[in-house]
């Protein structure tokens, strides 16, 4: 592992935790030295105890939210707040929504994740609203009804 660890060796979570240990050669951090749990390397958050963590859980480096892009196209764009939760931007709303559910399950399957930078996240959140602006108004609005539908929102 490097001083800035890949997203296949740590979740994201981890990647942007103050207490990761950096230039090792397996993913360790001060709540587990001895190696990280491979529940917390798949995603966990360890925003709450975890057996054997010491008394230490997540404490994010910076106050600023950690941008990550999952899988290729299409790609979903969520970042890692200050308190450890996910939120996920949804295009079809042009929203970041709190969404710690699906981004836990991108993280369980093998999807390529990386880290990006805000001007990353501003771009691809731009590209998205490219895209909605092309579309029919009509379509749209169908396919924002259809997104709040199957979330349970009230859509008047």
């Amino acid at each position: 592992m490097t001083d800035n660890p890949d997203a296949g060796a740590v979740s994201p979570l981890c990647m942007v935790c103050a207490h990761l240990h950096r230039n090792v050669s397996s993913p360790a951090c001060d709540a587990f030295p001895e190696g990280i749990p491979e529940e917390i390397l798949l995603g966990w958050r360890h925003v709450c105890p975890f057996p054997d963590d010491r008394g230490i859980g997540f404490r994010k480096i910076s106050g600023e939210p950690s941008f990550f892009i999952a899988g290729l196209h299409p790609a979903t764009l969520f970042r890692v707040t200050a308190a450890g939760s996910y939120e996920r931007y949804v295009p079809i709303l042009d929203l970041w929504e709190l969404d710690n559910l699906f981004i836990g399950y991108v993280l369980s399957v093998p999807l390529p994740i990386r880290a990006i930078d805000s001007a990353g996240a501003d771009a691809f959140v731009d590209s998205a609203r490219s895209c909605l602006a092309s579309m029919n108004p009509c379509m749209r609005e169908v396919r924002k009804m259809m997104y709040l539908s199957g979330h349970g929102e009230n859509m008047e």
